[in-house]
């Protein structure tokens, strides 16, 4: 016999046992695709439109039967699902689906925090300086940061004015 129609005979034969695999695959999925039937129609009479999530998975599992219907007729030789990609939902064309409106939910009322109890920090003593801070015996420099008033006689700078400071035993100059 010729090796090219032995390859082509084990390709035959291997082609036979996917299409066997994907028959029995076809069998669940047409179950499937029955019970998504029925929960649509029942989801269509209680809220009076059809469910947007059946009817994109509805979509998905029949062109996944479109996908082995196609290889299994030899119309193509790429493997369904596992082997490719699960079919993407188109829109839909017929009756608009229902929308769900959801709420806003209220927040939450928050837990009370639990106290935290702070653990003690332990206190390490200082040393005391021997002689006391040193105090200046200047009195402090005044700054006046009111607004000088200019007049029309003067030609010195306009700005804050700086007050000497004032000895307890003198008298301010005026």
């Amino acid at each position: 016999m010729n090796e090219s129609k032995l390859k082509q005979h084990e390709s035959i034969l291997l082609r036979i046992l996917w299409m066997v695999l994907f028959v029995l695959v076809w069998q669940v999925a047409e179950v499937v695709l029955g019970v998504a039937v029925l929960v649509q129609l029942v989801y269509r009479l209680f809220n009076g439109a059809p469910s947007l999530s059946v009817m994109s998975f509805g979509d998905s599992l029949s062109q996944y039967l479109a996908q082995i219907g196609r290889f299994g007729t030899f119309h193509t030789d790429q493997k369904p699902w596992p082997f490719a990609d699960w079919p993407a939902p188109r829109a839909p064309e017929g009756e608009a689906p229902h929308v769900v409106v959801v709420k806003p939910q209220p927040a939450p009322a928050a837990a009370e925090p639990t106290p935290v109890t702070p653990q003690p920090v332990p206190v390490t003593p200082h040393p005391v300086p021997a002689t006391p801070p040193v105090v200046s015996e200047t009195p402090p420099v005044v700054v006046d940061t009111s607004p000088p008033v200019a007049d029309a006689s003067s030609s010195a700078p306009v700005g804050p004015s700086v007050t000497p400071p004032v000895k307890p035993d003198e008298e301010p100059k005026p």
